[in-house]
């Protein structure tokens, strides 16, 4: 590598090094707040709910109607500027059921936006869960 190289190398390493801590400060200050409010109110509707990944850049958060059935929502850092929640659903019977893709800048992940995030995704897997017992002819779940 010439200096020039060198020099913009260090560069772009502070930029992502500062990226990646600002997205750990919202994802402890905010998303795990947010979360824990969700986790709560879930489990007194009888949903089991965890945090399975929490690692550099990724919060993921899980909230399963049973073992078999759940929303994986997964907060990460895109970009150098961005942060992007992502709903992954599982719902026996149900077919395939496309994600939920939402994004915002990171001065913008604010509490408000994390809150509607998760509730978006509750009531899509409410939803899925509802039209798949509609959809089984036993009325329940497939594969439970």
């Amino acid at each position: 590598m010439n200096n020039w190289q060198k020099k913009f190398s260090q560069a772009m390493d502070t930029v992502r090094t500062t990226a990646s801590e600002r997205f750990e400060t919202v994802a402890d200050e905010i998303f795990d707040g947010v979360f824990a409010e969700f986790d709560e109110f879930t489990t007194g509707q009888g949903l089991t709910a965890s945090a399975p990944l929490s690692q550099s850049g990724v919060r993921t958060f899980k909230f399963a109607v049973m073992e078999n059935a759940y929303a994986l929502l997964t907060f990460r850092l895109s970009g150098m500027e961005h942060c992007e929640a992502q709903t992954e659903f599982a719902i026996p019977g149900s077919g395939k059921i496309d994600l939920m893709t939402e994004r915002t800048s990171l001065v913008d992940a604010d509490e408000e936006w994390s809150r509607g995030v998760f509730e978006r995704s509750l009531d899509k897997l409410a939803d899925a869960c509802v039209d798949a017992l509609a959809d089984a002819p036993s009325g329940k779940l497939a594969n439970v």
